[in-house]
C-alpha cells in the first residue's frame, strides 16, 4: 500500500510542542469566523433594542444551567396586543450548540430587518429570533483547549459505574485541540484510504482487506477501566428533546421530552404564540437541501411519519429557493434527528418547520463555484489530482474508491481556504497503548459545521437573503371586497370576498388534519337574530395563494349604525372593515 512521505507515521517527526501550538492558534484566529461569546452577544442584542426601541422587543426566554440569558428578539411595530394579530415566523439559532455561524446569521437577519428599506415589512409581519438557544454549549468554542459540544452540561452517568463525567476526552498532546486518535491494531477494522492516507475508511473482508486502526476522540483512560473516553461532561442536545418520535434511550435525548427547562420554555413559548406559522432552525436535520419524503396518508387512524403530499410541494419549492439562493449545485443528502424541533412543529402542531445544516463537507463540495480563476483553477487541479489517482497506476485500472470520497473532496476542497480544519496526524507516546503506533490529529472541532472564514461573510449574506425571502412566504389574509344590496329599508344582502395574498396557505393539509390550526373565520358583529341567512360566524377550510372565498348573507340592521366585519386567521393575520349601513 502506497503511503505519501508527507503523512507516514514512520518517517514524519514528531511536532514540537511550539509548533503544534502554531496549529491551533492558526485554527482558532484564521481558519474559523471570529464569533461572539456570549457577554458581546448580550451586548449586540441589547443594543439593537435601544437603537430601534419601536421595532425592537428584546426578552428572555429562560436561563441556562449555567444562568445565561436565552434571548429572544421580537421584531415587528406597534403594541404587543397588535403583534399577535399579525403573521409571524420564528428562526432559532445554534440549537445543537455547535453551530455558531447559524446564530451569527440568524442575529444577522435581525439587523437587516430593522434596516430602513425593510422596516415597513414589520407592519406586516413579526419575527422571533432566537439566535443561540444553548449558550452554554456555544460557549465551549471560546473555551480551551478546543473542544466540540453539541449539548448542554447537564450530567450524565453514561457507562453506569455510578459517577458521572469522570472520563471525558481530552488534549493529549497539548496543541490546543481535542481532536481525534489513530492506533494501529491488527484487530481494527479501518485501512488508510488508498489515494489520501489521512483518511481512514472501513476494510473490506469481501475484497480482502485487513483492518489496521482503530479510531476514536482523542484521550486517556482516566478511570482505569480499560474503557476510553466513555463517560464524558454529559449533556442534552435540545435537539432531541421534543415529542414527535422522541428518542428514548438516547443518552443526549435527555431523561424525558422537554425536561431541559430550555426546550420546555421554548415549546411553551411557541405554543403561547399561535401565530407562528413557520419556525426555521440552522441544525444537523436539513430538509431545505432536500426535500424529506412524503407520503398520501389520510387515515386519522394512521400517525403520520411523514409530511403530506400536499404540504411536500412547499417544502420543495423552498428548498429550491434555498438552494438558489445559496448557491447549493445539486441535492444534499442530510440525516434526520428524531426529536428534533422542526419535526415537532410540522408533525405536533401542524405548522411549517424548516432545517438548514449550513455548513458540512456535502454543502460545501455542492457550492457553485465563485468567478475567482484562482479558486477555479485549484478546483480544476484538485479534481484531475482525484480524477488521476482514480484512472490507471501502472497501466492497471484503478476502480475508484467510494468509501471515504466525500472526506477526501472536502479536504481537497479546503486547500488553502482552511488547512487548519485538519491537523497532519502526528505519533505520541500514549501510555495507554504501550508498543503501539499511536497518532494525534485528523479532523479538528467545528470543521464540519462551520463554513471557513473566507468564505463565512458570502455565507451569511446567503442566509440572510433566503430568511428575508422566507418572510415574505406567510400567509396573509385581505378582504378583497365586500358587495352590499339593499332589498329593503334595514334589511341588506351582502357577499364577503376574502383571499390569501400571501405565499403558504392559511393551514397546511397536515394542519387541518392535526385540527391545532384554528380555521380561518369570517365574524360579523351582528346578533345571530338579526341573520336572516347565514351566521354571525363563517369558517373557510385553507386558503392558498390568491383563492378567493366568499360568503352570503341576509340581514338586519339600522340604516346609518356601523358594523365590524373581521376576517380571523390563526397563521395569516387579522384584518377588519367597519360597514356603515345605509337607508333605502
Amino acid at each position: 500500500m502506497k503511503i505519501s512521505p508527507r503523512y507516514n507515521p514512520f518517517v514524519t517527526c514528531v511536532v514540537s510542542l511550539a509548533a503544534a501550538m502554531f496549529i491551533a492558534s492558526v485554527f482558532a484566529n484564521e481558519a474559523m469566523p471570529a464569533f461572539s461569546p456570549y457577554r458581546d452577544l448580550t451586548q449586540e442584542v441589547k443594543s439593537l433594542s435601544q437603537h430601534h426601541s419601536k421595532l425592537v422587543h428584546l426578552h428572555s426566554l429562560a436561563k441556562s444551567n449555567q444562568g445565561r440569558d436565552v434571548w429572544v428578539l421580537e421584531l415587528g411595530g406597534g403594541d404587543k396586543d397588535e403583534r399577535l394579530l399579525r403573521p409571524a415566523m420564528l428562526v432559532v439559532g445554534d440549537v445543537e450548540g455547535d453551530r455558531l455561524a447559524g446564530g451569527e446569521a440568524a442575529l444577522a437577519f435581525a439587523e437587516s430587518l430593522v434596516a430602513d428599506e425593510n422596516q415597513s415589512r414589520l407592519g406586516e409581519v413579526v419575527v422571533y429570533i432566537i439566535p443561540r438557544l444553548n449558550p452554554d454549549a456555544s460557549e465551549r468554542y471560546f473555551a480551551k483547549p478546543l473542544l466540540q459540544r453539541n449539548s448542554n452540561f447537564t450530567p450524565y452517568d453514561d457507562d453506569r459505574d455510578g459517577f458521572t463525567d469522570e472520563d471525558a476526552p481530552q488534549d493529549i498532546n497539548g496543541d490546543g485541540l481535542v481532536s481525534w486518535m489513530r492506533i494501529e491494531d491488527a484487530d481494527g477494522a479501518l485501512m488508510l484510504h488508498p489515494n489520501d492516507d489521512r483518511v481512514l475508511i472501513e476494510a473490506d473482508p469481501v475484497k480482502g482487506e485487513d483492518g489496521q486502526w482503530v479510531y476514536m476522540r482523542e484521550g486517556r483512560d482516566d478511570d482505569g477501566d480499560k474503557e476510553l473516553n466513555e463517560d464524558g461532561v454529559g449533556g442534552v442536545n435540545f435537539n432531541k428533546q421534543f415529542t414527535f418520535e422522541y428518542p428514548w434511550f438516547d443518552a443526549q435525548a435527555g431523561m424525558y421530552p422537554l425536561k431541559e427547562k430550555i426546550t420546555y420554555a421554548l415549546g411553551r413559548f411557541i405554543i403561547d404564540h399561535p401565530h407562528i406559522g413557520v419556525v426555521f432552525t440552522f441544525a444537523s436535520n436539513d430538509n431545505l437541501s432536500k426535500t424529506p419524503p412524503s407520503d398520501d396518508a389520510t387515515s386519522r387512524r394512521v400517525p403520520q411519519t411523514k409530511i403530506t403530499e400536499d404540504d411536500a410541494k412547499y417544502y420543495e419549492h423552498l428548498g429550491e429557493q434555498y438552494r438558489d439562493i445559496v448557491g447549493i449545485k445539486e441535492i444534499v443528502e442530510s440525516t434526520s434527528v428524531p426529536g428534533s424541533l422542526v419535526d415537532w412543529v410540522y408533525f405536533h402542531r401542524g405548522r411549517m418547520g424548516l432545517s438548514a445544516a449550513g455548513w458540512g463537507p456535502a454543502i460545501a463540495l455542492a457550492l457553485k463555484e465563485e468567478n475567482e480563476e484562482e479558486g477555479a483553477s485549484k478546483e480544476e487541479a484538485a479534481s484531475e489530482d482525484i480524477e488521476a489517482a482514480s484512472e490507471e497506476t501502472d497501466g492497471e485500472e484503478v476502480e475508484e474508491e467510494k468509501r471515504g470520497k466525500e472526506e477526501v473532496e472536502y479536504l481537497s476542497w479546503l486547500g488553502e481556504r482552511a488547512e487548519a480544519y485538519f491537523t497532519p496526524w502526528q505519533p505520541v507516546d500514549h501510555p495507554d497503548f504501550p508498543g503501539k503506533t499511536v497518532e494525534v490529529g485528523g479532523w479538528a472541532p467545528y470543521s464540519f459545521t462551520t463554513p471557513p472564514a473566507v468564505v463565512f461573510d458570502n455565507w451569511k449574506q446567503t442566509q440572510v437573503e433566503f430568511l428575508m425571502k422566507l418572510s415574505q412566504t406567510l400567509p396573509q389574509v385581505a378582504i378583497e371586497d365586500v358587495d352590499v344590496k339593499t332589498l329593503r329599508r334595514g334589511v341588506y344582502e351582502i357577499t364577503v370576498r376574502v383571499t390569501n395574498t400571501g405565499y403558504l396557505p392559511t393551514v397546511l393539509h397536515h394542519g387541518e388534519r392535526t385540527t391545532d390550526v384554528l380555521p380561518t373565520r369570517l365574524m360579523i358583529d351582528l346578533p345571530d337574530e338579526a341573520f336572516l341567512a347565514g351566521k354571525p360566524r363563517t369558517n373557510f377550510g385553507p386558503i392558498a395563494k390568491g383563492e378567493v372565498r366568499e360568503a352570503r348573507f341576509v340581514l338586519q340592521a339600522a340604516p346609518g349604525s356601523k358594523t365590524m366585519i373581521s376576517l380571523i386567521s390563526a397563521l395569516g393575520g387579522t384584518v377588519q372593515q367597519t360597514m356603515t349601513w345605509e337607508g333605502e
